[in-house]
């Protein structure tokens, strides 16, 4: 275990990445915390919330929140492993697992079960 202070310096190293670059520091770290047991696997991943805070008719604000899982971008096809800089526009969902997923690469791997997914 470390102590407060690396751990401080750490989060401040992760601060000053592009999303592209945490993206592939955490499809790097992630997976090594996958627990299996008792016919259960747990994955950490990633996500982004999107929330919308809409007006409704009577006065009141309604929000309504839409959760995608990140999925890696697929190094095989980008070659510097990171894909475009471009932020997390592309969106789809996996063809396996049927998550909603964002990436910022059009083709990209699943966290959760390994599929390939491609994204508009």
């Amino acid at each position: 275990m470390i102590g407060e202070d690396a751990r401080e310096k750490l989060a401040h190293q992760l601060q000053e990445l592009d999303v592209r670059e945490l993206v592939d520091v955490l499809r790097r770290v992630l997976p090594a915390y996958t627990e299996t047991a008792n016919g259960l696997r747990n994955v950490l991943v990633l996500a982004q919330a999107t929330v919308w805070d809409t007006d409704t008719p009577d006065g009141t604000q309604d929000t309504s929140t839409d959760l995608s899982t990140v999925v890696w971008p697929d190094a095989g096809y980008y070659g510097d492993h990171l894909g475009p800089d471009q932020g997390l526009w592309e969106e789809g969902s996996c063809r396996s697992c049927d998550l909603a997923v964002v990436s910022n690469a059009k083709r990209a791997h699943c966290p959760v079960c390994g599929t390939a997914c491609y994204l508009t």
